[in-house]
Order: C-alpha cells, then sequence, then structure tokens
C-alpha cells in the first residue's frame, strides 16, 4: 500500500485529480484545508493499480456512475458548507468567552476598545491601541494617550500635488467627485502658477456629459482640455504636454469590481512611472465597501488619496482605518461642492478631533449581547 497527497484550490478539483489517476473506487484517508487550498491524502493499492492498468478503458461512460459520482460531489459541497457554518459558530462563541474573560480581568481596556469603535474604527485598530494600555492607568489619560498614537499612525503626505506639479491622475468609483476635485485642484493651481502651467486630459469617454463637464470648469480658468480613447493617445498626449507644469488626468469612474480596471489606461503600461494615481474616496462610505475600493484599486501604485463629501460623513473612524491599513496619506479632503474653496489639507489633528466630534455626535451602537456571542466585530466593521 502507498500514501499519495493531492492538492487543488477546491474540494471539487481535488476529487476529479484524485479519480482521473486511482479512478473512482479510490479510499480517502483523509482531507484539510491548506495555504494551497485543499489537501486529500489517498491509500493506494499497488496491485490493483497494476491490474487497472492492463485493463481495456470501456469506450463510453456509465450514466449511472456518472449521476452516482454528482451526487457524490454535491453530498461533499453540502458538508464542506455545514463545516464553515460550524467553524464560524465555534469562533462566534470563543470571541464572546474571551472578551467576557477580559471584561473581568482588564475592564479598563474592554471600555476603551468599545469607546474606540463607537468612533467608527474598526475592531483590528482598536485591538491594536488598547495593546499597550495599562491596568494602572488612568482611563482619561489612557484615552489621550490613544488618541495621539492614531494621529501618529495615519500616513503623511511628503508631496503636494500643487506644489510639486508632475503628471496626476485621479482614479476612483463612479459618483466619488472626481470631475468636481480635478476642477479644485486647477482653480487652486491657476491662482497661483497661471493657466499656461496647467493642461487636461479626461479618459472618460464612458460616462455621459462627463467630457462636457470637465470642459466647462476647464473654460471658466482658461485651460485646454484633451481627451485620450486610447492608452496611445495618452502617451502621446503626455510626451507633448511635457514642458506643462502639472497635468491632471480625470480617469473614468467604475465599480470596484469591474473587470474593466486591469485595463485603466494609467496603469500596466510603458511610461507609466510618470503618473501618479490619488484615490478619489468618498468618505461618506462603510469600511468594508471601503477596504474593498482600497483593495481593489491598489492594482494602480497609489500615491495617496483624496477624502471627498467630508460634509455628509456622520462617522470618519471607518476613513482612519482604511488610512492607516493600506498606509495611504490624505493629500486633501472636499468638504463641499465649491470650487475651489471647498479643497482643503487637512491635518492628522484635524482629522482626529473630527473623528472624536462625529463619534460623540453620531456613535456606533453595538448591543452588549453581540459582545457576549462575538458578533461585535462583524457589526462594527460593516458599518
Amino acid at each position: 500500500m502507498k500514501i499519495k497527497r493531492y492538492v487543488a484550490p477546491t474540494m471539487r478539483q481535488a476529487m476529479a485529480l484524485v479519480r482521473a489517476e486511482q479512478g473512482p473506487d479510490a479510499i480517502i484517508m483523509s482531507s484539510r484545508s491548506s495555504a494551497e487550498g485543499v489537501e486529500v491524502v489517498v491509500s493506494i493499492d499497488l496491485s490493483q493499480q497494476t491490474a487497472t492498468e492492463h485493463q481495456v478503458k470501456p469506450p463510453f461512460k456509465d450514466p449511472v456512475h456518472t449521476q452516482n459520482v454528482n451526487g457524490y460531489h454535491a453530498e461533499l459541497d453540502r458538508m464542506s458548507n455545514e463545516i464553515q457554518a460550524v467553524k464560524r459558530l465555534l469562533e462566534q462563541q470563543l470571541s464572546g468567552l474571551a472578551w467576557g474573560q477580559n471584561e473581568l480581568a482588564e475592564p479598563t481596556k474592554v471600555e476603551l476598545m468599545k469607546r474606540l469603535m463607537k468612533l467608527g474604527l474598526s475592531w483590528e485598530i482598536s485591538q491594536t491601541l488598547v495593546k499597550n494600555v495599562g491596568q494602572q492607568q488612568e482611563p482619561d489619560q489612557a484615552w489621550s494617550f490613544i488618541l495621539q498614537e492614531i494621529e501618529t499612525m495615519i500616513p503623511k503626505v511628503d508631496r503636494d500635488i500643487i506644489e510639486s506639479g508632475g503628471i496626476v491622475a485621479l482614479v476612483g468609483p463612479t459618483g466619488v467627485g472626481k470631475t468636481t476635485t480635478i476642477a479644485k485642484i486647477a482653480s487652486r493651481f491657476v491662482m497661483r502658477y497661471g493657466a499656461a502651467e496647467l493642461a487636461l486630459i479626461t479618459t472618460d469617454c464612458y460616462k455621459i456629459g462627463a467630457q462636457e463637464q470637465l470642459r466647462t470648469f476647464a473654460d471658466l480658468i482658461g485651460v485646454p482640455v484633451y481627451v485620450a480613447n486610447t492608452q496611445a493617445e495618452l502617451f502621446a498626449l503626455l510626451d507633448a504636454l511635457n514642458m506643462k507644469r502639472l497635468v491632471l488626468i480625470d480617469t473614468a469612474g467604475m465599480s470596484q469590481r469591474d473587470l474593466q480596471l486591469s485595463q485603466q489606461l494609467t496603469s500596466g503600461h510603458a511610461g507609466a512611472d510618470k503618473v501618479r494615481n490619488y484615490l478619489v474616496l468618498s468618505a461618506a462610505t462603510q469600511l468594508n465597501v471601503m477596504r474593498d475600493i482600497v483593495n481593489s484599486f491598489g492594482r494602480v501604485v497609489l500615491k495617496g488619496c483624496i477624502l471627498t463629501k467630508l460634509d455628509e460623513a456622520l462617522q470618519l473612524g471607518n476613513v482612519v482605518s482604511v488610512l492607516v491599513e493600506a498606509e495611504l496619506p490624505m493629500a486633501y479632503v472636499s468638504v463641499g461642492q465649491r470650487v475651489p474653496e471647498d479643497l482643503q489639507k487637512m491635518t492628522a489633528v484635524d482629522l482626529v478631533d473630527r473623528v472624536v466630534m462625529l463619534g460623540q455626535q453620531n456613535p456606533v451602537y453595538v448591543d452588549e449581547q453581540l459582545y457576549r456571542i462575538g458578533m461585535a466585530k462583524e457589526l462594527v466593521n460593516g458599518q
């Protein structure tokens, strides 16, 4: 007898490998999840395998056998789903048990955790912040220390877009205000350096009226707008405009799950290293959605982000959590529709002050029972 190990991304694929090599009567000794996916260990009868190799394979598939195999796959899938559900339930129960033990052993840390999560910060960031709090520390003193820690964790911007110039592209999902933000940056730049030093490019050939909106802004400040429909046109324009102090590129807005994302004109091509990409992100977005957006648009190299709709956000703890987790500097914030007045810089201190203020006005409420059963993390991170 011999043991053989099969590894595949899913249980279905692993079983297909086993059947292809060992036939439908292979003896499965064990199966488990692994870093590569699913690992299946099979017992091989060498004598039976040798005899099987000399047999002539039937020229057709037995429909009854095929039906049995399909039923076997369905049963495996059902069992796998049930096991995963039980695993999640156990994790939640253990989480709730650990929370109860911590509440008894370290009540100060638990109260600080709740306080942070009421501000909208993620479960993970909140845990990191209270980790080094001593039990002998006064709660108010510990709270002040934690707020200072948040300020130091927020990444700092090393280059200002308007002052440093270069080629800058704004990327992000639809409806976050990329075109309006371009207009605000352009207006600020023209007031400082003049219209002759600026050029605007749009690659948005999808949204109806997008080019007209940008042209209207550009006409008001006397700046030309160029249209690039292909990557070749874009890089030809960049070569032609290389004497400009600042070139701003308004890209097409699309869902973070759109397959066209990998074909963004400002990524993955020769000459793309000239372009500095900034993610435009609405502050009035749930934490899980923000994370999804940042992960998806992170396929292009992001130099920082611009936060819009700050005036519409009820919480900003989600913003801080994403900035810290993704190590994403905050270039500007937009607090309204006025051009260019509502484009501002915001320091880490000012952002944290605003987080606390909004958190006190609109605290995230988590029922105490959810901590006990380990469900608080899902609720807090879903805000």
